[in-house]
């Protein structure tokens, strides 16, 4: 009997310890997460954090390198970028492990589990292209790296433009007649990811179909090559264009429109700009002309002329202005600074007189959320009152200018305040 009860004993001891046991595991386990990623890509794994808190990661069943990882402690984030190199089989999958460790101690955070998908083919399309030109493409590209091209050199010629997201902008130029595919591979490896023909010929010029019908806008207080929107360049609405070929247009309307030329450029031919001078619809006659050969008709534009805001007078000013009236605009105690002037100077009555606005078409206002180091008066005028203490928030100007139509334009900025030494 004495046994039995030593051997309940020991039973129910080790069951308490295996429960003990169980509970301070289960304290620092946490669930794996599942993920998944195209190979040649990069998965962004960053999570919050405490901003005081450091964590450390390690990688698992990666012996062949499946996947690279790239972690760091950055302020309130775990910075975490894993870049997918080799397809994961199902008998070995990465595991990210992110954890803490205090006096020798481990405590997991996050634990990744990470399937590398073979990459994917693209579809790309076939293209038609006149000798001698060049032509801008746009090709989808998820993966990290840009493609390598092998073609034909002697029927083509592509070089790279630059990317955007997940497309690639490469140009092609059509060195002489013939049919030639190109195979897009990915840099570094010997990935195809997809192919397209590019057929080099002679084919008739025409107005591309998203030109066919075109609105350009007018304001009597702006040189309209000079406004956002104001002009249509004939020479990008040209398909197939040729090399030797020059684009002219004819106006039902020539009240309407004025043309300015345009130069002959790697992506267009030699053409003319159309810039807006009323309100109103006309259309345009497009034409080219090929050596000495009669020029002839390639197609037409229905073209309106809509009425812009005079609030568009002040954005396609301000775009010409990069930097902006606040850049390097230094400023002392007992100083003054008319922004009014400034603005109006700039971003309203920046061309020949002729477009200026009257004082009467705008109002000006602006303000300072801190008018005990810089005030603004009611004519736009900005005093320096004070060096900046250091409590709050630095001074900052805002201002806004509403026209008559009933459009307002507004900005802002800080003016870089510096005491009598700051010169010596």
């Amino acid at each position: 009997m004495k046994s039995a009860k030593k051997i309940i004993s020991i039973i129910i001891s080790i069951s308490l310890f295996i429960s003990i046991f169980s509970v301070a595991f289960s304290a620092s386990a946490v669930s794996t997460v599942n993920k998944s990623v195209l190979q040649y890509t990069s998965l962004n794994l960053t999570f919050e954090k405490a901003e005081t808190a450091k964590y450390k990661c390690s990688v698992t069943n990666n012996k062949d390198k499946y996947i690279a990882v790239d972690a760091n402690n950055e302020g309130e984030y775990y910075w975490l970028m894993v870049k997918a190199k080799k397809v994961t089989p199902k008998s070995a999958k990465p595991v990210i492990t992110v954890y803490s460790e205090k006096d020798g101690k481990k405590t997991n955070v996050r634990k990744f589990q990470i399937t590398v998908n073979a990459a994917k083919k693209i579809e790309m399309s076939n293209i038609k292209i006149n000798k001698g030109t060049s032509r801008e493409i746009k090709l989808k590209n998820p993966y990290d790296n840009n493609y390598r091209f092998e073609y034909n050199k002697k029927t083509v010629n592509i070089k790279a433009l630059y990317r955007d997201g997940d497309y690639e902008y490469p140009i092609i130029k059509g060195v002489k007649k013939g049919k030639t595919t190109v195979k897009a591979y990915l840099e570094g490896t010997k990935k195809l990811i997809g192919s397209f023909t590019v057929t080099v010929g002679d084919y008739k010029a025409s107005v591309k179909s998203g030109y066919q019908s075109k609105t350009i806008y007018f304001n009597k207080h702006i040189d309209s090559r000079n406004l956002s929107g104001g002009t249509l360049d004939i020479s990008k609405a040209i398909c197939h264009y040729h090399s030797d070929g020059v684009y002219s247009i004819t106006s039902s309307n020539t009240k309407l429109i004025g043309t300015t030329s345009v130069a002959k450029g790697e992506l267009n031919p030699k053409a003319v700009k159309v810039y807006s001078k009323k309100t109103g619809s006309t259309t345009l006659t497009v034409y080219e002309k090929r050596g000495k050969n009669k020029k002839k008709k390639i197609g037409t534009i229905k073209l309106t002329v809509k009425q812009a805001k005079d609030s568009k007078v002040y954005s396609s000013y301000r775009e010409m202005d990069n930097d902006g009236i606040f850049y390097e605009n230094f400023i002392s105690p007992g100083d003054s600074y008319n922004l009014k002037n400034a603005v109006v100077s700039r971003y309203l009555n920046r061309g020949d007189k002729k477009y200026h606005f009257k004082a009467s078409e705008y109002t000006f206002t602006a303000k300072s959320n801190r008018p005990d180091i810089i005030s603004v008066d009611k004519n736009g005028v900005c005093h320096c009152l004070a060096m900046p203490d250091g409590k709050g928030e630095y001074p900052k100007i805002t201002y806004t200018v509403k026209f008559s139509d009933g459009s307002k334009a507004s900005g802002g900025g800080q003016f870089d305040i510096v005491d009598e030494d700051f010169w010596e």
